[in-house]
Order: C-alpha cells, then structure tokens, then sequence
C-alpha cells in the first residue's frame, strides 16, 4: 500500500508556512526574550525547533491536507452459472437425473474453476434470483427478464462469461435472440431436457374474451400442437362440469403439426364460468399432463348495443365496425344523423365519428347523451368542430386554430393501466401510419389516462393521440385524429395479424361499455390464473368526496373451495394497497377485503379460479436450436452435459477470462485524525517542560 499526503491547494504554500514558523521561533527566543544568554545553542534549538515545528503544523492544517492509500488489487474474472429452474425440465424423461445426480455434477463442475473465477450462481424461470436448490418449480421460463438482469450487472465489465444451463424453451417475455443485441460478453449454453425423438399432443393455446355474455356465442380458439404424431386421429372436446359442449376430430398430418382451430360455446348462466378442454388420443405419448387446459370466462347477462354516429361517411367508420363486429358480445349499428336520429335508450356505447361536426353541431342530441350518461368514443377529425367540442365539457379542450392539423404517429405510453395493453402490440402500433390530429394545445380537465401520445416528424409530444377522460359517472375514449383505417391496411402489408388493430378498438369498446364501478372500495384482480403462479390484488380506497386515500388498514380474508379461510394484510404503496399470494392450489376461491379503525367501514367482495393449467407442460421437446442462437450471437458455444471437461476448456481459453488489476484509491483527512493531533499536543508539552526544567520557568 502507498500512502501520500495530498491537498486541493498548493503546496508551495508550505515555504511560506515555514518561513513564518522560522521568524516567530527567532522573535522568541532571540528578540523577545534572550534565552541565549542562559541556555546553551543545543538546548536552544531543541526548543526553538519543538516550538517552529508546531507552529508548522498548525499552520499546514489550514490546506485541508488528506491521507492518499492506493493499493494494488487482482480480480479475477467473473462466471455467471445460470440454471434454468421451470418446470420444463423436471417434467423431462431424466426428471429424476436431475433432481438427484445432475445438482452434484453441477457443484463439481463449478468447483473445478472455483480457484481461477468468481463464480456467481443464479437461476430464471418466472424470475431472477440467487440458485438456492434444483426443484424445477417456476411456472414460466423467460429469457428477456435473465438477460436483463446480465446487461445490468455485468454489462460493463470486459472478464465475464456467462453459461446458461436450459431447455431452450421459454413460454414469457420476447425471443430470446431479440434481447441479445447489447450483450457484450461470451455466452455458453449447456443443453438440458429431452433432446430425443418424443411423440406427444398437446392443448398449446386457448384463447377467448374474458367476458361473455348469457346466452350469446363466446369464440374459443385452441391450438393444438403434436410431435411425431403422423397420421393419427385425436379428439378435442370442449367441457363444462361434466357436460360436454363440443366435440371434435383432428387428423395429424406431419411430425410437427400445429392446428388452431375455432369454436363457439354458449355460456348459459352468469358469473365465473370455468371450461375445460381435453385432447385424448389412442397411441402412447410422452406426457398426458399437457392434454388438458382449463380457461375461466366472467359472463354477464346482457349484451352490448353500440351506435356509431356519423353526418359524413369516411373508411374509419368501417374499419372500426368491422373491429368491433369481430366481438360477438357487441351490436353495432351505424346513424347517419343527418338523415336521422338514434333511440339513445337502446345503446350501451356512442361512437360520435367527428362529431359535432362543421355541418351540425347537434347540440340536442349530445345533451341527451351527457343527462343519460352514456359512455362516448370520440373521434376528432379534419371535419370536427372544435370549438363545439370544447363545450361539452368531457374532460379536454383543444386550443389552436381550428384549420390546421398535423400528421401524428403513435407513441405508447408505458403506464398505461386501464387494460392490459400488450407491449408487443404497442410496438406495433409506433410503427402504423400517422393520423390527420389536430394541432394545438391538449388541456385535461378531469381524471383521465393516455394509451398513446402524438409523435410528429419523430418527436414525442405531450399532446394524446388515444387517451381515456372520466367526469362525474361518464367515461369518454378519445381517438385524436382520422385515418384509422389505414392501420388495418397496413397491418396487412406488414404480413401482421390485423387483431392488433381489432384488439385495441375492442378494449377501448369493451372499457367503455362495461357499467361505472364508483365504490369507495375497488378491487383489481385476475379473475383466472395457473396452479403456483403469483396473483396480485389493488386495492384503491376513495372517501366520500372520491379522493384517493389510504390511511387505514385493511384486511383480506381468503376462503378456499373446501370453506377454510386464511388471513392477509395489505402493504400500503403510492395511495394504494397491494397484496401478492404465491402458489395458490387448484380450485375455486372467494374473498372479502374490509377496512379498519374508519367510521364507516368498507367491504368489497370477490372471487377467482386457479386452474391446472402449466404452460411449461405444453412443450417438452427441448430446443437446441434455440440454445445455438443464443450462443452464436453471443460469440458463446453450445455443450451437451456429457461435454462437461470441454467447457472447463473453453471458459479458461476465453480471452474474457484474463484477471484484471486495478488500483483503489482511498482518503483520509488528517484534521479528523486523531495521532496527527496528538503529535502537535507532544510538540507543544515536551517545549513547555524542557523548558520549565531548563529555565524555571
């Protein structure tokens, strides 16, 4: 270790400290006083330098001096093991391999460069976390979230290597290929899971509306995957109970086969209704658990009528019915209002498309709307008039020049809450063609939320381009702009699903169609999820003048299918409350989240389904592909387990695995340091004494 003295000012001052220091020692002992008469020059001088010497010291500690260590240190380079722990692997044909025998490899194989390197241990599936035990026990697998974790951690550092130890296969989160683009660092994969040859058939996907209505068609489409399963015959049936709703024959046609297929069921009672479907098939498969898959549909007992309201026809109109006729929940009807007027009572949800408008500002219509508090989708365009927008008092107002309008992309906005907005739909929404906005400024004037901003030539602005107002027990949805229709065009040339588009226009519809909940108590939560995944409840709670508050406690009290109730307490977070339970069993559960110690105590009641359903079931062959990517792009290789020594191998070969120097650097200020005043303090008594024992005095 080095140590040095340093200071943020000059050290040319010490010469000018010392001649100081030297003029009062001769001014005392010389002129002052002449002690040389009774002393002899040694002892003169022993007193002169005790007492220049201190003077000297006292006077350095004006520059603020500091203590510099430096010391020399050898890192060694870093190795990241990151274990796939999902539940993929310990559904594979060598579960018990590893479980018992693969964890003590593992410990071998890591101790064998335990000298060499830092060794870091992690294991992903649903999350990132320090690998405690190999139990194969998350839910989901997901890539996006590990590399995240690496490019934070270890992103700037040049002696990392990374080895991944996985399937292959992930089931949340983007490709993993995607994410690799700013890795700067070796990463090698070891192949787990069954890398032979499986036959197996499997309900890959499921999907439907999560809310149906009585009596009315729900479309179910289910995909069905199988593997080596040539030529043969399964059935699908589609359950409620023990009622079969649908049954159905599905002839494999290759090796790698992947069906979707859609079928409508007639929910017959309201509520959470569970269905389950079932593929059964007569020759022996690798794994029956993926052969089942349970959805859940919260049924109301009515349906939704919608008007879209119109004095000028423009493509939007169709593009927006034809999203919305896609949900058999919906009834749409199109209003000419400059040939006619609409019965308001008949609908749930008015599409105003650009109006009021130049041609009429229909004033009486749209007061009838806001008296009987009918949900409003706006649609503000070239033809709208803006300032009979800006009285009626929704929530906006538009300043500017009511002629000029601007080409505006969309911009997503990332906290956007109201619905489960996809972030991969969301990108490619910012890629779809701009609309006709108008230009000026955007002022909110009530309660609202923006699912996108407008982006002009590039540049993200303030000003929404699809956003959501509340005022008093209206909800209206705001589409600034015209031109929606070329989205779906352009979806289409991309060679991308247009439900991208009809998603979007259906949550905006269903959002707005679905009735005011103003309870002092609301309470958000998944209605549906999977055995061991995470459910999370909000709770936000509004005094009587609806504010958001949170100052009591509240209570949640779980009851199980079988009557047994369970305990909970909310955390308090940002005005809300928040409650995560993991690894709920199958079956059905209600609940009541209740206030405390307020005068009039809330309550607000619920209930959920947990399913069987396990994503990782759903595919078992492993994907070495996958893995190759992976290591390919991150100049990595891949290795079988048997491939062990190999790795050992490659990790010490990589010029990633050099050990680095590197000097810390630490400072003390010597004013705080207690032996550099003890010094001065000794200077000073041992003067004082040798001159009292010297001179008497």
């Amino acid at each position: 270790m080095n140590i040095t003295i340093v200071s943020e000012y000059s050290l040319w001052w010490v010469l000018p400290f010392a001649l100081v220091s030297f003029l009062l020692v001769v001014w005392v002992y010389f002129f002052k006083r002449p002690y040389h008469k009774d002393l002899s020059l040694p002892k003169l001088y022993i007193l002169a330098f005790l007492r220049g010497f201190s003077i000297l010291l006292l006077l350095l500690l004006i520059l603020e001096p500091k203590l510099k260590y430096s010391s020399e240190k050898i890192e060694k380079p870093l190795l990241v093991f990151a274990q796939d722990n999902s539940k993929s692997i310990g559904l594979s044909s060598d579960s018990l391999f590893y479980l018992n025998e693969y964890p003590s490899e593992i410990e071998k194989f890591l101790e064998s460069l335990n000298s060499e390197f830092e060794i870091k241990k992690i294991s992903f599936g649903s999350e990132v976390k320090e690998l405690s035990n190999f139990d194969y026990s998350e839910t989901n697998t997901n890539f996006s979230d590990l590399f995240e974790f690496l490019k934070n951690n270890y992103g700037n550092s040049s002696n990392v290597q990374v080895v991944i130890a996985s399937d292959g296969l992930y089931n949340k989160g983007s490709n993993p290929r995607y994410d690799l683009q700013d890795v700067s660092f070796p990463i090698h994969t070891l192949q787990l899971g069954d890398t032979a040859r499986i036959e197996d058939v499997s309900v890959m996907s499921v999907k439907t509306n999560e809310l149906g209505f009585v009596n009315s068609k729900l479309p179910v489409r289910i995909g069905v995957k199988a593997t080596n399963f040539d030529s043969e015959l399964v059935q699908l049936k589609i359950s409620k109970g023990s009622k079969i709703l649908i049954s159905d024959e599905i002839r494999i046609k290759n090796n790698s086969f992947y069906i979707e297929k859609d079928f409508f069921i007639t929910p017959e009672k309201a509520g959470l209704q569970k269905f389950k479907v079932d593929i059964i098939a007569d020759k022996n498969e690798h794994s029956k658990i993926n052969n089942h898959y349970e959805f859940v549909v919260d049924v109301l007992d009515n349906q939704r009528k919608i008007a879209i309201c119109f004095d000028q026809y423009h493509p939007d109109i169709a593009a927006i019915q034809s999203a919305v006729n896609e949900n058999l929940n919906f009834t749409v009807e199109l209003i000419n209002l400059a040939q006619k007027q609409a019965d308001l009572g008949k609908y749930n949800l008015v599409v105003l498309y650009q109006i009021p408008s130049h041609l009429n500002s229909y004033s009486g219509f749209l007061q009838q709307i806001q008296q009987k508090e009918i949900p409003i989708l706006m649609v503000v365009g070239g033809n709208s008039d803006i300032s009979a927008v800006n009285k009626l008092n929704l929530g906006v107002t538009i300043s500017g020049n009511e002629s000029i309008f601007s080409e505006s992309s969309f911009v997503g906005n990332e906290t956007f809450n109201l619905f489960d907005l996809k972030k991969s739909n969301r990108e490619i929404l910012e890629k779809m063609p701009p609309l006709l906005s108008p230009l000026g400024i955007y002022d909110f004037s009530s309660e609202h939320q923006v699912i996108g901003y407008q982006g002009i030539k590039s540049i993200q602005t303030t000003n929404p381009q699809i956003a959501f107002t509340h005022r008093d027990n209206q909800k209206t949805a705001w589409i600034f702009g015209e031109g929606v229709w070329r989205w779906k065009l352009h979806l289409a040339r991309m060679n991308e699903s247009p439900m991208v588009f009809v998603d979007l226009i259906n949550q905006v519809v269903q959002y707005l169609s679905l009735k005011i909940d103003r309870n002092q108590l609301v309470v958000k939560y998944a209605k549906s999820v999977s055995e061991g995944d995470e459910i999370v409840f909000d709770v936000e709670m509004y005094n009587k003048s609806y504010e958001l508050v949170n100052q009591a406690n509240m209570d949640f009290i779980l009851t199980n299918q079988e009557g047994k109730s369970f305990n909970y307490s909310f955390e308090k977070r940002s005005g809300k409350y928040q409650l995560k339970i993991k690894a709920l069993t199958k079956g059905n559960y209600s609940f009541v989240a209740k206030t405390q110690e307020i005068e009039n105590n809330l309550e607000q009641t619920g209930q959920f389904i947990v399913s069987s359903n396990s994503t990782e079931s759903n595919n078992l062959q492993a994907d070495l592909k996958m893995l190759s990517q992976i290591s390919s792009l991150s100049e990595g290789e891949v290795f079988g387990l048997s491939e062990l020594p190999e790795i050992v191998k490659k990790i010490r070969g990589n010029e990633h695995s050099q050990s680095t120097l590197s000097v810390e650097t630490k400072y003390g200020n010597l004013i705080e340091m207690l032996f550099l005043l003890i010094i001065i303090i000794i200077l000073m008594i041992s003067e004082w004494f040798l001159r009292k024992y010297w001179l008497g005095i």
